[in-house]
């Protein structure tokens, strides 16, 4: 009998253990998922963007933010660079509509490079979701398991204090 109780009460740690985690992973993903979602927004990620993220992502999500504006910027200076060196980008007679075409076309540079970034920062957060989600899955196929193992052991303790307790002559 007190092996059956001692076995319910050791399973109803283990299943609150459990519960603690699945409850941890369900916001470890609603946070990569809130992080993703701020990526899928405008074309820049700005330091306001990684405002409300929690602590784990607050870094990786700053730092992408710097990254991705010096990266895609370097990376459009180059493009421009190379339509100059080509003769791609037309000479125009007027200073202002030269430097407004120069700085359209850097624009578009930049955004592109950005997007590309920005998707590359979408798949790698896609992965860690989908790792989250089936360490969520076995914490939750355990929890299953424990609670049946549980219920079984609940059952012999009430069968064992039942055949433990004094009939008296009455049954």
């Amino acid at each position: 009998m007190f092996m059956a109780y001692w076995q319910v009460q050791s399973l109803t740690r283990e299943i609150h253990e459990l519960e603690r985690q699945a409850m941890q992973m369900r916001t470890r993903l609603t946070h990569y998922q809130k992080y993703a979602g701020k990526l899928g927004g405008s074309a820049y990620m700005r330091m306001h963007d990684v405002s409300g993220l929690s602590a784990e992502l607050l870094p990786r999500a700053t730092m992408f933010a710097q990254f991705s504006d010096q990266a895609s910027s370097m990376n459009a200076m180059q493009q421009l660079q190379m339509m100059k060196a080509s003769g791609m980008v037309p000479y125009l007679m007027n200073p202002m509509m030269q430097q407004q075409y120069e700085m359209s076309a850097f624009a578009q540079f930049k955004e592109q490079s950005m997007k590309a970034l920005k998707q590359q920062e979408i798949d790698a957060m896609s992965e860690i979701e989908k790792e989250i989600e089936l360490e969520l899955n076995s914490i939750e196929t355990r929890l299953k398991q424990k609670r049946a193992m549980k219920e079984s052991c609940e059952n012999l303790l009430k069968e064992q204090v039942q055949n433990f307790v004094p009939k008296f002559g009455l049954g």
